[in-house]
Parts: C-alpha cells; sequence; structure tokens
C-alpha cells in the first residue's frame, strides 16, 4: 500500500473490507458523491479544504485507519512537505508559578492611635454635616410651590381666504333635467344649446354673463364660487351675472 497516497489508502482499505460506496455512505452520512472524489483525488469535487479534511478523517477512522494521520499525508500531498512536517506540534506545558505575596501587617504605635481616632471622628463630623445639608435640601425642594405650567392655549385656526375673481365666473351644472339655454358674455353669444342632467358648464366675462334659460329650475347655478339659492321660477327665464 502506497502510504504517501491518502487516496488510494482510503480505497484499498474500504475494498479490503469488502464494502461498495453505499455501504460507506449508509454507515458515515457521508455522501457517495464526496467518498469517491476522495478515493479518486479528485478533491476540487468537494466544497473546501476543511470539508474535505473532516471527511477524510471520519472516512479513514471508520476503515480502521489513523483518521487525524491521514489528514497530515494529505496536507502533505498538497504542501510538498512531509507528513511530520505539517503534523501539529504538541503543545508544551509551562511549570505553574505560584504568585502569593506576602504582605506584613504594619505595626502601629500606641502613640498614633490618638491621631487615627482623631482623623476618624473629623471625618465622621463632616459626613455627617454634609448629609444633613443635602436633607434639607431635599425637603425644602419636595414642599416647594410647583411651577406654574402655562396653559398653552391653540391659536384659533384662520380661515382660509376666499379665493379673488377676476370679472365674473359662472359655472353652470344640470342636476335634475334637460335644459336649453344660450349664454352671452359681455354682449357675445359664446354658448347655445342643450345641457343634460348630469353636465356641467363655466363661462368667464369680465362685466357681466347673460343666460336664458329654458328650464332653469333645473339648474345649479354657482357665480365667483358662491352657489346661489335655488332660483323660484320655473321655465323660460332670463338672468345676469355682474362682477
Amino acid at each position: 500500500m502506497d502510504m504517501d497516497n491518502v487516496s488510494k489508502m482510503l480505497k484499498e482499505a474500504r475494498l479490503a473490507k469488502g464494502l461498495s460506496l453505499e455501504d460507506a455512505e449508509a454507515a458515515t452520512s457521508i455522501r457517495k458523491l464526496y467518498l469517491d472524489a476522495v478515493e479518486e483525488g479528485e478533491f476540487d469535487k468537494i466544497p473546501g479544504d476543511v470539508f474535505t479534511k473532516g471527511i477524510i478523517r471520519t472516512y479513514g477512522n471508520f476503515l480502521g485507519l489513523n483518521g487525524p494521520d491521514l489528514v497530515n499525508i494529505y496536507k502533505a500531498q498538497n504542501s510538498g512537505l512531509t507528513k511530520e512536517a505539517v503534523a501539529p506540534k504538541p503543545i508544551r506545558m509551562v511549570e505553574k508559578i505560584s504568585i502569593s505575596p506576602q504582605i506584613k501587617p504594619e505595626r502601629v504605635s500606641s502613640g498614633n492611635w490618638l491621631s487615627y481616632i482623631v482623623v476618624l471622628a473629623l471625618v465622621i463630623v463632616v459626613a455627617g454635616g454634609i448629609a444633613w445639608v443635602m436633607n434639607t435640601d431635599s425637603s425644602q425642594n419636595l414642599v416647594s410651590e410647583p411651577a406654574a405650567v402655562e396653559n398653552s392655549v391653540p391659536a384659533e385656526e384662520k380661515a382660509a381666504p376666499k379665493p379673488v375673481y377676476d370679472g365674473v365666473n359662472l359655472a353652470l351644472k344640470c342636476v335634475t333635467d334637460r335644459c336649453w339655454m344660450e349664454v352671452t358674455a359681455d354682449g357675445e353669444i359664446v354658448f347655445s344649446g342643450i345641457m343634460e342632467a348630469g353636465q356641467q358648464q363655466s363661462f368667464k366675462a369680465k362685466e357681466n354673463i347673460s343666460v336664458h334659460y329654458g328650464n332653469i329650475g333645473a339648474m345649479e347655478i354657482t357665480v365667483n364660487g358662491e352657489t346661489l339659492p335655488k332660483d323660484p321660477e320655473v321655465g323660460s327665464v332670463v338672468r345676469t351675472y355682474k362682477k
């Protein structure tokens, strides 16, 4: 057996055990496609070098070979080095160093005790004074009158300004029935015909518009944006609208 060729080692080991690629696939859960690629040395069919090493290790262990050693041989094949050169180096143990510093308590002479007591007393007095002042300020803040909250009164919405019309603008809409009409703007006839129900027309003049209605009761009339009340007349009438 060629000990420097991983593919041959794996294939010969499988054949020696009388196993098919299907048997190896079922036992290792590695797809037959990848097992065949490893045995044939077609490593480019396997997605990634890490995956290839994992297959070699698992497949080799399954066949009773040394999986990690096979991985080293595979790495040596690809790098041109020996398997010993690419084998992982053993981890060197470092002697454990115990560091336990010894701190000797400083002896305090009896003459210093009085100074320590005086300093401690001063610290307690100062701390107590600070706490008292802080508590006093907090109490005053708690009972102080709340700041007046300004009532924000929203400004009244300004009414949208009415549009300014130049001259006379007449909008006619036939709402109930058909209506014949003739429209004259500044002395010139601009429309003469019948408006069906649902139709509408708009006219504009500098000075005045005169309309001869055949059925004014069917009309909705708007002059310069203002809709006029329903005309009390029925039938044929003439109405004039000025600016």
